[in-house]
C-alpha cells in the first residue's frame, strides 16, 4: 500500500516531537503493569490521535495473542479475546515482525472481524507495531480510528515505530519487576510462615492477618500502592517473634508476667528486623506500633488515636479478629460472630472507632 506524503511543517513535527518525549518520561514513571499499560495507550493515543488503542502479548505456549490491556469505548469487552498467531492484523504483525498501516480493514484480507463483532466496536483503520526486546518479539501494539475521520500516514507510522520501542521496554522491565515483586513477597511469606510455625497454634496467622487487613483496606478505598505497603506490613507484622525463645512462643499456657513482658518485644524486635532494608524501612512503624492501643494504653510507646500509623491501627483490628477466632492452649476460639462484636465493643478504647466502622461494613459483604 502506497502510504500518503506527509503534509506536516516544522511547528507540526516539533509538537509531535515533544509529546513523544512526554511519552517517553511517562512511560519511565511507574512499574505496576495496570497503571503503566494504561499510561502508555493514553499517551499513545494522544501522540496518534486514535480513537482507541492496544497493547497484545504474545503466548508462546498457546501460540495466540492476548490483550494485556485496551482502551477505548468497549476496551473492557475486548480482554478476554484471544487472537491466533498469524490471524488478523496484529497476528500477521506478530508472526512476520513488521509493522502494518491498514487505511481500511474492510479491503484488506488480513482483516479478524471477530474482534469488532464481540465488542460492537467499529474498526475503521490500524496502525500496528511489533514490540521487540533483544530482538525478541514479545508482542504488538497498535492504535485504531484516526480521529476526524482521517487516515494515519508515513509520519504516523514513524511516530508509532518509536513509540513502540518506548513500550516495548517498559512493558517487559514492568514484567519483569512483577516477576521480582512476586519473589519478594513469596520470600518473606515464607520465612513469617516460618515463624508462625513455631508455635504450632499461631500456624497461618500472618496470612489471615493480611487477609482481614486488605479487607478492612479495600473497604476503605485504599490505591494499589497503599494496599502493597499494607499487604506487606500485615505479612510482616509479628517477624519480631523470631527473637522470642521457643519456650515463651511455644508455651502450651498462659505466660507469667515477666514472659508476657520478654513477649511484648517482639514489635521493637520486627521494626530493628526490616530497618536495615532500604526497601523496608519505611515500613517499621506499622510493625513497631501494632500492638499500641486507641485510648494511649497499648505498647510499645504508649501511642494514642491518630499517632498511631494508619497501617498499624489497621493490623491491629485484623491481628485481634484471628487471635479471638484461633485456639490457644488455655483457651477455645470465639465465634466470628462474637469476635465481631468484641470489637465493635472496643471501637475508640483499644480500635480506631472509624476504622471498626469500615471493618464492619467490610466484613458484612463477606459473610
Amino acid at each position: 500500500m502506497k502510504l500518503k506524503p506527509s503534509k506536516l511543517n516544522l511547528k507540526d513535527r516539533i509538537k509531535r516531537l515533544e509529546k513523544l518525549i512526554d511519552a517517553s518520561l511517562a512511560l519511565s514513571s511507574t512499574l505496576n503493569i495496570d497503571d503503566l499499560l494504561n499510561l502508555i495507550l493514553q499517551k499513545a493515543e494522544d501522540v496518534m490521535e486514535a480513537e482507541a488503542s492496544s497493547v497484545f502479548k504474545i503466548d508462546p505456549e498457546k501460540n495466540v495473542l492476548y490483550f494485556l490491556t485496551a482502551r477505548g469505548v468497549k476496551g473492557k469487552e475486548a480482554k478476554n479475546i484471544q487472537i491466533p498467531m498469524g490471524k488478523g492484523i496484529v497476528g500477521w504483525v506478530a508472526e512476520h515482525g513488521k509493522p502494518l498501516l491498514v487505511a481500511d480493514v474492510t479491503k484488506d484480507k488480513r482483516w479478524f472481524s471477530v474482534v469488532d463483532k464481540k465488542t460492537k466496536f467499529i474498526t475503521r483503520s490500524i496502525l500496528a507495531v511489533p514490540l521487540f526486546v533483544k530482538g525478541r518479539i514479545i508482542g504488538v501494539a497498535e492504535v485504531l480510528n484516526k480521529r476526524g475521520n482521517r487516515q494515519f500516514n508515513k509520519d504516523d507510522l514513524e511516530m508509532f515505530m518509536s513509540l513502540g520501542n518506548q513500550i516495548a521496554i517498559a512493558v517487559e522491565n514492568a514484567s519483569l519487576y512483577k516477576e521480582l515483586d512476586e519473589l519478594f513477597l513469596s520470600s518473606i511469606r515464607a520465612i513469617v510462615e516460618a515463624v508462625d510455625a513455631k508455635d504450632p497454634y499461631t500456624r497461618g496467622h500472618s496470612a489471615r492477618v493480611v487477609e482481614f487487613s486488605l479487607l478492612i483496606g479495600k473497604q476503605a478505598r485504599l490505591n494499589k500502592k497503599r494496599m502493597k505497603d499494607l499487604e506487606v506490613s500485615a505479612i510482616l507484622h509479628d517477624v519480631g517473634k523470631i527473637g522470642i525463645p521457643d519456650r515463651i512462643l511455644g508455651k502450651p499456657g498462659k505466660l507469667t508476667f515477666d514472659e508476657f513482658a520478654y513477649m511484648k518485644n517482639h514489635p521493637k524486635f520486627g521494626a530493628e528486623i526490616i530497618e536495615p532494608i532500604a526497601e523496608l524501612k519505611r515500613l517499621s512503624p506499622n510493625i513497631l506500633h501494632h500492638h499500641e492501643r486507641f485510648d494511649g494504653n497499648g505498647y510499645p510507646d504508649g501511642l494514642k488515636g491518630d499517632s498511631i500509623p494508619l497501617y498499624a491501627r489497621i493490623i491491629a483490628i485484623a491481628d485481634t479478629l484471628d487471635a479471638m477466632t484461633s485456639d490457644r492452649p488455655y483457651r477455645q476460639r470465639m465465634e466470628n460472630n462474637a469476635a465481631i462484636l468484641e470489637i465493635e465493643r472496643c471501637a475508640g478504647s483499644q480500635f480506631d472507632p472509624q476504622l471498626v466502622k469500615i471493618f464492619m461494613n467490610a466484613y458484612g459483604k463477606t459473610t
